[in-house]
């Protein structure tokens, strides 16, 4: 395998997705008080995560997430794309309370021929990693792998990381990427000019998030094609430059809030979103592109959604 995702919208060949095998109770969190998440997740995690918290999910929960996961690869490979999983991780004693690994987006990521162990601000989800060593020793020799010390304040999320040649958008927020997380992925990717990998310099554009009870970039914009993408602008600081010639599909604030932007492109005008947003789906349609619709509201429920569960490994340039 030889790591290739210069955009998000090439044909996905080889992709890793999430696992729901163990999940276990978190502690609660500050992003779960700000201001702007919903009133049922702040009662939840203030009074019903710290009497769980640690415990495993029930088994009829956690297959909610598991049936989700299991359509989601089958439309997958229905359409080519050969999927590798994260190793299911068992939490130890030592570990921060909670644990699931169903957004195989977040702890790692692919740009250009590198691929990276990314650096996820939020204790509990550090152990999220440790899931992936398989796949990077598998790599490892013909591939650029990098890998964050997760000791450091450097923190880089792929849920924050979208990629469009030469430019990588990075969101930085309160609780995942930050502004030394960007500079490092710069100085990472600078390499690839001087080696003559690629005919123009990267260029990393951070996006500032106005909300901070959102944790991604990708919970509000999406890139599904060239200079085209899905956007709920107000939640967003400033457009930077780089996006104003861009064609936005907007959302509004209740499609965003369930993760209806946070949509899979698995191929030219080919993109896979939740079953239930028929008002993007018509939007998407009417722009050309043919929808794959999916029940993955549970996910969802936790902030994530198709592309949070994914992580693109190989993309074939489409001619």
């Amino acid at each position: 395998m030889k790591i290739n995702v210069y955009n998000e919208y090439d044909p996905l060949k080889e992709v890793i997705i999430g696992d729901a095998t163990k999940l276990y109770f978190p502690d609660t969190h500050e992003i779960e008080q700000e201001e702007h998440t919903s009133k049922w997740k702040q009662f939840m995690t203030k009074h019903i995560y710290t009497l769980l918290r640690g415990k495993k999910v029930p088994s009829f929960l956690a297959k909610k997430f598991q049936r989700e996961l299991a359509e989601f690869q089958r439309i997958l490979e229905t359409h080519g794309v050969k999927v590798h999983h994260v190793d299911s991780v068992t939490p130890t004693k030592l570990d921060p309370y909670g644990m699931g690994q169903m957004y195989a987006r977040d702890s790692a990521m692919s740009v250009g021929e590198h691929f990276i162990e990314g650096n996820v601000q939020i204790e509990m989800r550090k152990i999220e990693r440790r899931g992936y060593q398989r796949i990077v020793a598998a790599i490892n020799d013909k591939n650029q792998v990098h890998t964050l010390n997760q000791k450091d304040k450097i923190y880089l999320e792929g849920g924050d990381v979208i990629v469009n040649y030469p430019y990588v958008f990075v969101g930085i927020g309160k609780y995942a990427s930050n502004e030394a997380g960007a500079k490092w992925l710069q100085s990472i990717l600078d390499k690839d000019f001087e080696n003559e990998i690629v005919d123009r310099p990267w260029k990393v554009v951070p996006v500032y998030l106005n909300d901070d009870a959102i944790l991604h970039l990708d919970c509000c914009m999406t890139i599904i094609g060239p200079k085209t993408a899905i956007i709920h602008k107000p939640v967003l600081k400033d457009l930077p430059k780089e996006l104003v010639d861009y064609k936005f599909i907007d959302i509004d604030a209740k499609t965003r809030k369930e993760m209806g932007g946070n949509v899979l492109v698995i191929g030219p005008k080919k993109v896979i979103v939740q079953k239930r947003h028929t008002a993007l789906q018509e939007a998407l349609k009417n722009e050309g592109y043919t929808v794959i619709p999916i029940v993955f509201t549970w996910h969802s429920l936790l902030d994530g959604a198709l592309r949070c569960a994914s992580c693109p490994l190989v993309r074939e340039k489409n001619e």
